[in-house]
Formats: structure tokens, sequence, C-alpha cells
């Protein structure tokens, strides 16, 4: 017979309850009027354990997904030829000089009102670099774009 035809609790094929029966017998012994503040604390004990948990297995993720990223960033570096390595790197320097040019030149024609309010807005940003990066390349984006169409 097994344990459950004798009228005992469940149990894994090696006799030791399984995770989900034990946490069964502890919500039960919470639900018990004499239980009270002990399975609260219980209760809050097991939502820690829980959060520490979760937390460890995101981190042990993130570090494999940042891993593999990394692994698979140099694997595509290694089968890129090199002329092409070449070509990217001369583009990018490019895409540099043509952006530093047209910041120069909306600086040169921004008028100095605008050009005041900017500078305070940038120091209001302080350390929240990331609307003010968005907010740039928008702006590049932009200003290139407009800069092609007039070039056609």
């Amino acid at each position: 017979m097994t344990s459950q035809q004798d009228g005992n609790e469940p149990s894994s094929p090696l006799g030791e309850p399984t995770e989900a029966e034990g946490t069964l017998s502890e919500a039960d012994q919470a639900d018990e009027p004499s239980a009270g503040a002990d399975g609260k604390t219980k209760a809050k004990e097991k939502a820690a354990a829980v959060r520490e948990h979760t937390i460890a297995k995101a981190k042990q993720a993130t570090a494999q997904v940042r891993e593999k990223a990394g692994h698979t960033a140099e694997l595509a570096k290694s089968r890129t030829p090199e002329p092409l390595l070449h070509t990217a790197a001369q583009t990018a320097e490019h895409v540099r000089d043509a952006a530093s040019r047209a910041g120069h030149l909306a600086a040169d024609k921004t008028p100095d009102a605008v050009r005041e309010k900017a500078v305070r807005a940038a120091h209001g940003a302080g350390s929240k670099w990331t609307p003010l990066l968005s907010a740039g390349i928008a702006l590049l984006v932009f200003l290139l774009l407009r800069r092609r169409r007039r070039n056609r």
C-alpha cells in the first residue's frame, strides 16, 4: 500500500514531502487560529526567501545573456572580412564628422536667446543624460534627413 492509501500525507517516491505539499501544509498552519501572528511571520519569511531566490535567478540569467551576447559579438567580428571592418570604421568616422559639422552649423545659426534656453535646459537635465542624448540624436537624424532631401 502507498502512503496515500494509509491515510498519511502524500509524499515523493523517496518518502519526503514534495515542495508543493510542504507549502500546502504551511498554508494550512497559517489558517489555524493559534497560528495568527506566527503565520504572518512565516509568510513574510517565505516571501523574502522567494524574492531573494528570484533576484538570484534574474542575476544569473542576466549574466548568461551578457556572456552569450559577448560571445556572439566576438564570433560575428571574427567572421567579418577585414575590408568590411575597415569600411565600417571609415563610415563611422564619416558619420561622426558629419554630426560634428551639423552641430557646429546649428550652433552658429541658432539665435542667442534659443541657445541660452538650451543651455538652461541642459543644466536642468543634470544627471538625466538619457533624454538629453535621445533628443540630440533625434535632432541629428532630423538635420541629416533634411540635408539629404535638399541634395536630391
